[in-house]
C-alpha cells in the first residue's frame, strides 16, 4: 500500500512480535486482549456500514453464495458432487485458518485460564467459530459479492516467480481447471496462442489473463514466448522480462481492502484503510497466540530448555513468511497444519465420552446458577466479588 519492502514490514512485525513473546504469558495476554477485539470492532463496524449501505442486495446476495456453493457457476470447482466436494475443501481449509476448530491450537491458551469448571472454559471457546467465521467471514463475503470486486479484473502485476503464476485450460466451458506447467506459453500482441481446448494458458489466481502486456500502463502489448521453468518471458526481439501486466482477479486481503475501499466510496477513499489495519493487528496478534502454542508444546516435548530456542526460532519463521510469496506461505500451512490436525482428531474421537461426561454433569448441577447466588448474597453483605 505504501511502497514498504516486504523485508521491511516483516522486521518491524517480527521485532514487536519478539518483544511480547519474550516478556511471557503474562504480556501475551495483556497484548491479545486489546488487540483482537479492536481489530474485530472495527472490522465488522466498517462491514455493517457497508451492508448497510447496500441493504437490499442482503439477502439476494446470500441466496447466490448458497447456490453456487452447490452449483457453482464460474466452473472453478467442475460440476456435481465435485463441486461440492472442492466447496467443502475450501471451506475447511480456510475455515482452519480463521477458527482454527478442530485442529488443537485454541485449546492450548484455554487451557491457562483459571477456572474451576473446564466446562465453562469450553463454552466460552464455542463463541470463537461463531464470532469469526458466522459473523465476520460471512460479512466479508456479502462485501467481496454486493461491491463486484469479487468478479472484476484489475491491473496487475503478473510475476512469473511470485507463486500466483498457474496454468489452466478451459474446463467445459464453466471457468478454469489447473494443469501441469507447459514447457512454454507463445504469445501474439498480447494475446495468448491457443491451440485446441487443451493447450494451457498462463492464469493469475487460477484465471486465465486474457491480454498481456509489458508496461504498467498496459500500453504496449506482450509478444513473444513465457518460459515457466524459467521464470521468465522472452520478446521477439530478443528481450528478458520477468514480469509482465494484464487484467487479473484479485483474492486474500487485497481482494478485501478492495471491496471495502469501493463499498465505503460513498464516504470517502479511506475504506481500504481499514483492512489494512486489521490484517495487521490480525498477523501480529495471531503470531502472537500462535508462539505460545508452540511454547507449551516445546516445553512439553523437550522441556523448558528448550523454550527459548523455540522462541527465538519463531521470530526467524515470522520474518522469513513476510518475505516468501504468499501462495508458499499458505501451501505450507495447509501441509503443516494438516499434521496438526490428524493426531488431534484421533484423540477428540478417543476423549468424546469423557467430555460428554463432564458437559452432562455441568448443565445437570448448573454451577453458573450457585455463582450467581454468592455473588448476589456478596452484595447484600457489602463484601467485595
Amino acid at each position: 500500500t505504501w511502497g514498504v519492502s516486504p523485508w521491511i514490514t516483516g522486521l518491524v512485525t517480527s521485532s514487536i512480535v519478539a518483544l511480547v513473546i519474550l516478556g511471557g504469558i503474562s504480556r501475551i495476554g495483556k497484548v491479545t486482549s486489546i488487540l483482537a477485539p479492536a481489530m474485530a470492532l472495527v472490522y465488522v463496524a466498517g462491514a455493517l456500514i457497508i451492508l448497510i449501505l447496500n441493504a437490499p442486495d442482503v439477502f439476494p446476495t446470500l441466496v447466490l453464495i448458497v447456490r453456487e456453493a452447490f452449483n457453482p457457476t464460474a466452473g472453478v470447482a467442475g460440476t456435481g458432487i465435485g463441486a461440492i466436494l472442492v466447496t467443502m475443501m475450501w471451506g475447511v481449509r480456510r475455515g482452519l485458518f480463521s477458527n482454527e476448530a478442530g485442529q488443537g491450537s485454541a485449546p492450548i491458551a484455554h487451557a491457562a485460564a483459571k477456572t474451576d469448571e473446564p466446562v465453562s472454559e469450553g463454552v466460552v471457546a464455542l463463541l470463537e467459530p461463531f464470532i469469526d467465521t458466522i459473523v465476520i467471514c460471512t460479512m466479508t463475503g456479502l462485501v467481496l459479492i454486493m461491491t463486484g470486486v469479487a468478479t472484476d479484473r484489475f491491473p496487475t502485476e503478473i510475476a512469473f516467480s511470485g507463486g500466483d503464476v498457474s496454468y489452466v485450460v478451459p474446463n467445459e466451458g464453466r471457468g478454469w481447471a489447473s494443469v501441469d506447467m507447459p514447457e512454454e506459453v507463445l504469445v501474439v500482441d498480447g494475446v495468448q496462442v491457443i491451440d485446441g481446448a487443451e493447450y494451457p494458458q498462463l492464469a493469475w489466481h487460477e484465471v486465465a489473463v486474457d491480454r498481456l502486456y509489458e508496461d504498467e500502463a498496459m500500453t504496449v502489448p506482450f509478444t513473444g514466448t513465457v518460459f515457466p521453468v524459467a521464470s521468465d518471458a522472452r520478446s521477439a526481439d530478443g528481450r528478458t522480462l520477468m514480469t509482465l501486466w494484464g487484467l487479473a482477479p484479485e483474492n486474500g486481503a487485497p481482494l478485501t481492502m478492495l471491496g471495502f475501499r469501493r463499498g465505503l466510496a460513498p464516504l470517502g477513499d479511506w475504506g481500504h484503510l481499514i483492512v489494512l489495519v486489521c490484517v495487521m493487528l490480525f498477523a501480529i496478534s495471531t503470531a502472537i497466540s500462535w508462539s505460545y502454542y508452540g511454547d507449551r508444546s516445546a516445553n512439553y516435548l523437550l522441556g523448558p530448555k528448550f523454550v527459548l530456542p523455540y522462541k527465538l526460532a519463531f521470530i526467524a519463521a515470522h520474518f522469513i513468511g513476510a518475505v516468501i510469496p504468499l501462495a508458499v506461505a499458505w501451501s505450507l500451512g495447509d501441509v503443516l497444519l494438516a499434521i496438526v490436525i490428524f493426531p488431534n482428531l484421533f484423540a477428540l474421537i478417543l476423549l468424546t465420552p469423557k467430555v460428554l461426561e463432564m458437559t452432562n454433569d455441568y448443565f445437570d448441577r448448573k454451577p453458573w446458577m450457585e455463582n450467581y447466588q454468592k455473588r448476589q448474597e456478596w452484595k447484600r453483605q457489602g463484601r467485595e466479588l
